[in-house]
């Protein structure tokens, strides 16, 4: 094995080396983050490629027989995956460790042999193709518990930003508007404004095709910006009396910050738009995004089950835990129609999905008995490397992480030595040979 340290080393002293060349200091990366996501999209288009990763957690499995398709004809618990086939790699597998406070293992925490004190995939993988962006990675959820996520870096929990307000926050520099349109705009801190000022120095700098892919950027931005206004201007009192939200009296999913009441499809939906920004601006090629917990106490505003996901695994018919797993599917089936759709500025001609891997993960097979077979995991992709369009059964989930190291080209960075290796092996067997072209 090469010594990957090294290698990881130099990329990112090549990157700087840009970023002085081209005159951007440390003050302006600071003002704006978008600008570093834009000289990494630079550097990345030199290279002629680009490779990304989103991973996303569903809870508790998916009710036999009901998830995995047959062959192009989805199920009762993947029909919100219509029109995206083509893309979608779906595999059932032996969920290693299943059950209730085991999310970290549906990433492989197993570096230096225990899952406590090791790295998650998602942070092993960053550690290699997350060092030239402004982010290493970044996780979102939707209605987490700090207690139980899924990602864990040196044994230490790795937080879920379930606030899609303040991830547009972070992630782009500045607060997104508010329902008091006077005072935002009296305060000039629209994210826009910091942006183009910050790239407003650095504009004599681009090239027509960093021009170009700036005017793409804004349009990502000012698109998620139009999304949160429409959810930060929310109210809940109004919302709550409208016949085509709560007509039918279901309980309401918990508290988003400032004290509405969400909808988990629609915040999932928010965090899917800003992975889509984030991945387009080059902030970050490492995303991931944990839609619930274990216990998943949140409701389907617009589903016939009228208890919450949890309560669909144990007091309800296995029909109603797969509308309430479709419901998961439609949330993930969202960003994957948004990556596909989307043009991807740092390999003109093609689309986020042609050069981001999605993984879908989960911590049990069947929920209603909480084993660990038969468990739903899905990657969708046209990352050349990769099959698209597949169904398939066997193998472990763990297994289905390896594949996606090696489909990506990471094979080289896998190893023991601490010292010289980033990513640490999971597994080797079958699933390589059905999800890799």
């Amino acid at each position: 094995m090469k010594d990957t340290n090294a290698l990881i080393h130099n990329n990112r002293r090549q990157f700087l080396g840009l970023l002085t060349k081209a005159g951007v200091g440390g003050a302006l990366l600071r003002a704006s983050p978008l600008v570093g996501g834009l000289m990494a999209t630079r550097a990345a288009h030199a290279q002629s490629g680009i490779q990304r990763v989103v991973f996303v957690y569903t809870p508790d499995g998916a009710p036999n027989g009901l998830w995995l398709p047959d062959g192009t004809t989805l199920n009762r618990a993947t029909r919100a995956y219509e029109g995206l086939q083509a893309v979608c790699n779906f595999r059932e597998v032996e969920v290693l460790d299943s059950g209730h406070g085991l999310a970290r293992k549906c990433l492989g925490a197993l570096r230096w042999g225990s899952d406590w004190s090791g790295d998650t995939i998602d942070q092993q993988i960053a550690s290699v193709i997350g060092v030239n962006s402004p982010y290493q990675s970044y996780t979102l959820g939707v209605q987490t518990n700090p207690q139980e996520v899924v990602g864990r870096k040196a044994g230490d929990a790795v937080p879920a930003q379930d606030s899609p307000a303040a991830a547009y926050e972070q992630l782009f520099g500045a607060a997104p508007p508010t329902s008091d349109r006077a005072g935002f705009l009296a305060k000039k801190r629209s994210v826009m404004d910091v942006n183009r000022a910050a790239l407003a120095e650095l504009e004599g700098r681009l090239g027509a095709f960093e021009r170009q892919t700036l005017e793409k950027h804004a349009a990502a931005l000012q698109e998620v910006e139009a999304r949160l206004v429409e959810s930060v201007s929310y109210e809940p009192s109004e919302a709550c009396a409208a016949p085509a939200w709560n007509a039918n009296g279901y309980p309401t999913a918990g508290p988003i910050p400032g004290g509405e009441v969400g909808v988990f499809a629609h915040q999932a939906e928010l965090q899917a738009d800003i992975i889509v920004a984030a991945l387009q601006c080059g902030l970050t090629n490492v995303m991931t995004l944990q839609l619930g917990w274990h216990q998943a106490v949140w409701y389907g505003h617009d589903t016939t089950y009228r208890g919450d996901h949890h309560g669909s695994c144990h007091s309800a018919t296995a029909e109603d835990n797969a509308e309430m797993t479709n419901y998961l599917s439609r949330c993930v089936a969202y960003l994957v129609r948004r990556l596909v759709d989307t043009d991807d500025p740092a390999v003109p001609g093609t689309k986020l999905i042609d050069n981001t891997v999605v993984v879908q993960v989960t911590d049990m097979g069947d929920g209603r008995d909480h084993s660990g077979a038969n468990g739903p995991n899905m990657v969708a992709t046209r990352m050349a490397g990769f099959k698209q369009g597949t169904v398939g059964h066997g193998g472990t989930n763990h297994q289905v992480l390896e594949a996606v190291v090696e489909g990506m080209g990471l094979g080289q960075y896998k190893g023991t030595d601490l010292n010289a290796h980033k990513i640490w092996p999971c597994a080797n067997g079958v699933v390589q040979d059905d999800l890799l072209a």
